[in-house]
C-alpha cells in the first residue's frame, strides 16, 4: 500500500480556522491524505481538539533561535490581550520579528512593527523551513495575509501545489488574489467574488465557486432548535432580539491611510448597551472576537435583557436564537444573512470598503454610531423583516467540494 501524501493546512483562529478545519477532517475521514495542520495563534486549541496533528510555530523553533526567542518573550509581555499560549505567542512573534529584520532591516522593521504591529510580518522564512522539514505534496490556506500569504507564496517558490480558501469577499487581498502565480487554484464563496477575481486579472480557470465549510452547518436543523431553545431559556420569545458580533477595529492598518479608533468595537456595545436599557421591547446578545478581551463589564451588569455568549455556545445557534444581527466588518454578518436574519452594518471602520455588506446586499441597512440610539429607540418584536434578495453561499456541502478541489489538483487536474 503505498504511503498517503501529506497535506498542510496553514491558517489562523476565529474564521479562518472554522473555514479549513472541517476540510483537513474530512481529508482524514476519506484517507486521501495526512492532514498535518499549522494552527497560528488561536487556532491550536480548536485544531487540537478535533485530534488532528498540529504544529505551531514553537515547534520550527530550533536552539539556533535564541535572539528570536529573546525578541518574542520582549514582544508578548507587551500584549494587551493574550489569546494564544505563552510558547506559542513567543516563538510566533520573535520568529516573525526577526525573519521581518532579515528582509527589511533592523530599523524599517522596528518602524514597521511600531506603525502596524503582528500586521507588518510576513513570514516567508519560517513558512519555508515548515515547507522544507515537512515536505507537503499539498500547501492548503484561507486568505488572511502575514503566515498564510507567507505558506502560499513559498509554496509557489519551491514548487509545491497550493489552493488559497477565500473565507469571505476577499477584498483586501484582491490585488494577491487576482495574481495568476498566487496558489494554483483560489475557492470563493460565490460567483461576484469570482466574477471580480477573473475581472482582476485572474484566469477563469483558476477560480471555482465551492462556498465556505464554515458555513455548511448555518442552517442545520440542530442549530435552529438550539438557537430556538436558547431564546426560550432567556425568555425573550415577544422581544426583538439582537446579536452584536463584535470584531477588533485597528488603530492603523497597511494600505489605509486614516487612523482607526480601537474603541469602536466597545462604544458600539455601550450605545447598544443603553438603547435596551431604554427599550423594554430590546434585548441583546454580545459576541466578542475570540481575540478580544472577555465581556466581564457586560456579566457585572446582570441585566434581564442584556447576555453575553458563552465560549460553548455555537455560533450558527446564535444565529438563530435572534432576529437580527449587527456587525461592522465581522464576517458573521455574510453568516447571519444566510440564516436569514437581518443584518444591520454600523459603518466607522478604517477597513469599512473591504466589507461592501450593503453593496453587495448581505446587509439591509447601514448605520453610523451616532444613529443607533434612534434605530432601536422604539423597534418592537418582529418590526424589521430581513431583505429578499440575498447574496449568499451556493447551496450544498461547501466542505465536499472544496475536498473535491484539493484532491483535482493532486491528481494534476486544474479544478474539480
Amino acid at each position: 500500500m503505498s504511503k498517503l501524501p501529506l497535506w498542510l493546512f496553514v491558517s489562523y483562529g476565529g474564521g479562518h480556522v472554522k473555514t479549513l478545519l472541517p476540510v483537513a477532517r474530512r481529508v482524514r475521514e476519506l484517507g486521501i491524505a495526512q492532514p498535518l495542520y499549522l494552527a497560528l495563534t488561536t487556532a491550536a486549541p480548536l485544531v487540537r481538539a478535533s485530534g488532528l496533528p498540529v504544529i505551531g510555530f514553537a515547534d520550527l523553533m530550533t536552539a539556533a533561535d535564541e535572539q528570536a526567542r529573546r525578541k518574542g518573550e520582549e514582544l508578548a509581555a507587551a500584549l494587551a490581550v493574550r489569546s494564544a499560549e505563552h510558547r506559542e505567542s513567543v516563538a510566533y512573534l520573535g520568529l516573525s520579528y526577526v525573519d521581518l529584520e532579515q528582509r527589511v532591516g533592523r530599523e524599517e522593521a522596528a518602524a514597521q512593527y511600531g506603525r502596524y504591529g503582528r500586521q507588518a510580518f510576513l513570514p516567508l522564512g519560517i513558512l519555508e523551513r515548515a515547507i522544507r522539514r515537512f515536505q507537503p505534496a499539498l500547501v492548503v490556506a484561507t486568505n488572511s495575509p502575514r503566515a498564510e500569504q507567507a505558506a502560499l507564496e513559498t509554496a509557489r517558490a519551491l514548487d509545491v501545489r497550493s489552493i488559497c480558501v477565500v473565507d469571505m469577499l476577499g477584498i483586501s487581498e484582491r490585488h494577491l488574489l487576482c495574481r495568476p502565480d498566487y496558489a494554483d487554484l483560489v475557492c470563493v464563496i460565490n460567483e461576484a467574488v469570482r466574477e471580480a477575481l477573473i475581472k482582476g486579472g485572474r484566469p477563469a480557470a483558476d477560480v471555482v465557486v465551492t462556498g465556505n465549510p464554515a458555513f455548511d452547518s448555518v442552517r442545520d436543523p440542530a442549530m435552529v432548535a438550539q438557537g430556538a431553545a436558547l431564546r426560550r431559556a432567556a425568555g425573550w420569545d415577544r422581544l426583538h432580539v439582537c446579536l452584536y458580533a463584535s470584531s477588533p477595529e485597528p488603530a492603523s492598518t497597511p494600505g489605509v491611510a486614516e487612523a482607526g479608533d480601537p474603541d469602536l468595537p466597545r462604544l458600539i456595545e455601550r450605545t447598544l448597551v443603553c438603547a435596551v436599557e431604554a427599550n423594554p421591547a430590546l434585548a441583546m446578545w454580545v459576541r466578542r472576537h475570540p481575540s478580544e478581551a472577555a465581556a466581564e463589564e457586560l456579566l457585572a451588569l446582570r441585566h434581564p435583557r442584556i447576555r453575553v455568549c458563552a465560549a460553548d455556545m455555537p455560533l450558527h445557534a446564535c444565529l438563530h436564537a435572534c432576529d437580527e444581527v449587527i456587525v461592522t466588518v465581522s464576517t458573521v454578518g455574510l453568516e447571519a444573512s444566510i440564516a436569514g436574519r437581518y443584518v444591520t452594518r454600523v459603518r466607522g471602520s478604517i477597513v469599512d470598503r473591504f466589507s461592501p455588506f450593503a453593496e453587495l446586499r448581505i446587509a439591509d441597512r447601514e448605520l453610523t454610531v451616532r444613529e443607533l440610539p434612534a434605530a432601536y429607540g422604539s423597534v418592537m418584536a418582529g418590526a424589521l423583516a430581513p431583505a429578499r434578495d440575498r447574496a449568499g453561499a451556493p447551496g450544498g456541502d461547501a466542505t465536499e467540494r472544496v475536498v473535491a478541489v484539493l484532491q483535482s489538483v493532486q491528481d494534476g487536474h486544474r479544478g474539480a
